[in-house]
C-alpha cells in the first residue's frame, strides 16, 4: 500500500471533511505509524488474549505461530490503511489469513471459533488505539472526533475482513465436502483416535493399505505460508517415500504450514532411511523445510505409533533454534522427548542436578558441553577432543573446571548427570515452553 503523499486527499470519505482531515493528519497518522511499528508486539498480545478465551484454536506451537504471523500482517495492514487514509471497503485479507481459513476447513474447526478470534482481536486493537489517542489529545472535540474516526474505520476494516474470511471458509468447505479428501481425513482421524480398528474397511477409505510396514513423518515450514504450501509439503512427503522405495504414501494436513505423512511397504524398512530432499526442493523452501520421523512399525497399531513418535520428534525439534533443525528422528531424541514432556519438571531437574554448571553464560556452557561430550565418549579424552576440535589437555582442564562448578566428582550419579547435560542446549526454550504453555 502506498504511503500518503503530503497534502493528498484521503480516499476514505469521512476523512475528507475539513476538521476530520486535520485530526487525521495531526493525531491519527502519527498513531498509525506507531501501530505499524508495534504490529508484532500487538499481535503477540492479541494471540495471548485469544488463547485464554478460545484455547481450542491452538492445538500446538505451530498454530500459535501461524495465528501470530497472520494477526501481525492484519494489524500492519490496518495501520497502513489508517496512515494513508485508505478506504477499508477496498481492503483484502493477508495470504496467511486465507491459508489459515482453508486449513481450518481441513481440520474441521468451526467457523464460530475464528469469528470469536476476530471479535477479541478487534477489541484489543481498539483499546490500543483508544489509549494512544487519549495520550496524544486533550479532552474536547478533537479527541472525540479522533476516537470516532478510528473506531469507525476499524469497525469497517474488521467487518470487511470477517466477510472475506467467511467467504474463503465457505468456498473451501464446499470444495472439501465434495472431494474424497474429506473421507480420507476422517478415516485418518478415526485411526489415530482408535475409534475404528477394522483395518480392511479403513484401508479402503484411506486408499492406503494399513496391513503393511509404515513410517510416519511430519513435514512443516518455518515462516509465512504461501499459495500452494500444503501441496508442496505433500509433494515432499511423496519424494521422501520414493527415496525409501515405498509402495504408497498418504498425507494429512495439520495446519496451513504442516502435514503428517505415512509411507508403506510390504517388506520391512532397513535401518538407513533417507529423509533428505533434493537441492532443488530445499531451495524452493528457502531451507525452511523441517522433517520429523518416527520409527518403522507394522499394521494399524504401527500406523498410530510411528505418527505419535514423529510428533514427539517434532516437539523436541521445536526446542532448538529453527536454523539448527533439519531432520529429527525419534530414535535420536527418544530420551530427550521423555525428559521434556513436563518442561517445568525438566528445568528443575537440570538446575538441581548441575547447580552452577547450568549457568547461561558462554564459558559455563562450553564447560558443560565439553563434559557432555566427554561422558558420551566413555571418558575418552582423545575422542572428545577430536569432536570438539581442541587438544586433549583442554578437555582435561575443562572437565576439572566443570567438576569444581558441580562441587562433586562426575562419578557420582553419572546417569542423572548425563541426562541433565543432554538438556542444557534446550534449557532456554524449555523455559519459554513452560511460560507459554505450548
Amino acid at each position: 500500500m502506498k504511503r500518503a503523499i503530503e497534502g493528498a486527499e484521503p480516499e476514505w470519505p469521512p476523512l475528507r471533511e475539513v476538521m476530520a482531515e486535520r485530526v487525521w493528519r495531526n493525531v491519527l497518522q502519527p498513531i498509525a505509524g506507531t501501530l505499524r511499528q508495534a504490529a508484532a508486539a500487538v499481535a503477540a498480545d492479541t494471540v495471548s488474549l485469544v488463547r485464554d478465551e478460545v484455547p481450542e484454536l491452538f492445538v500446538d506451537a505451530q498454530t500459535v505461530d501461524e495465528a501470530t504471523s497472520s494477526t501481525e500482517e492484519s494489524v500492519r495492514l490496518f495501520a497502513q490503511l489508517l496512515e494513508v487514509g485508505g478506504n477499508p471497503a477496498h481492503s483484502d485479507l493477508p495470504p496467511s489469513t486465507l491459508a489459515i481459513m482453508r486449513s481450518a476447513v481441513w481440520r474441521q474447526i468451526p467457523l464460530s471459533w475464528h469469528s470469536r478470534f476476530y471479535r477479541l482481536a478487534h477489541e484489543h486493537v481498539w483499546r490500543w488505539l483508544h489509549k494512544h489517542i487519549l495520550e496524544e489529545t486533550l479532552d474536547g472535540p478533537e479527541r472525540a472526533l479522533a476516537v470516532d474516526l478510528a473506531t469507525t474505520m476499524l469497525l469497517q476494516f474488521v467487518d470487511r475482513a470477517m466477510t472475506r474470511a467467511d467467504d474463503a471458509y465457505e468456498v473451501e468447505r464446499d470444495t472439501w465436502l465434495q472431494g474424497a479428501a474429506a473421507s480420507r481425513a476422517a478415516a485418518v482421524d478415526d485411526v489415530l483416535a482408535g475409534r475404528d480398528n477394522d483395518a480392511r474397511a479403513l484401508s479402503a477409505r484411506l486408499r492406503y493399505d494399513l496391513n503393511r510396514h509404515h513410517v510416519g513423518i511430519i513435514v512443516w515450514l518455518n515462516g509465512s505460508s504461501a499459495p500452494g504450501s500444503l501441496l508442496a509439503l505433500s509433494d515432499a512427503v511423496a519424494e521422501i517415500a520414493r527415496a525409501n522405495g515405498a509402495e504408497s504414501s498418504i498425507t494429512h494436513p495439520l495446519g496451513s504450514l504442516a502435514v503428517a505423512g505415512w509411507f508403506s511397504s510390504r517388506h520391512e524398512f532397513g535401518p538407513d532411511l533417507k529423509f533428505e530432499l533434493g537441492e532443488k526442493r530445499t531451495s524452493v523452501f528457502r531451507k525452511g523445510l523441517k522433517v520429523a520421523a518416527g520409527r518403522p512399525a507394522h499394521g494399524i497399531d504401527g500406523f498410530r505409533l510411528t505418527y505419535v513418535q514423529a510428533g514427539h520428534a517434532r516437539r523436541v525439534a521445536a526446542l532448538f533454534p529453527p536454523e539448527d533443525v533439519g531432520i529429527t528422528r525419534y530414535q535420536d531424541i527418544a530420551l530427550t522427548a521423555l525428559c521434556v514432556a513436563d518442561p517445568e519438571h525438566a528445568i528443575r531437574f537440570v538446575r538441581q542436578t548441575l547447580g552452577s554448571l547450568a549457568a547461561e553464560d558462554e564459558s559455563t556452557f562450553r564447560l558443560a558441553m565439553t563434559l557432555h561430550v566427554y561422558l558420551r565418549e566413555n571418558r575418552s579424552r582423545a575422542r572428545a577432543a577430536a569432536e570438539l576440535s581442541v587438544h586433549p589437555n583442554t578437555v582435561n582442564y575443562r572437565v576439572r573446571q566443570a567438576e569444581e562448578l558441580l562441587g562433586r566428582s562426575i562419578d557420582e550419579n553419572s546417569l542423572e548427570l548425563r541426562v541433565a547435560l543432554m538438556m542444557i542446549p534446550i534449557l532456554k526454550r524449555l523455559d519459554v515452553a513452560r511460560s507459554s504453555g505450548a
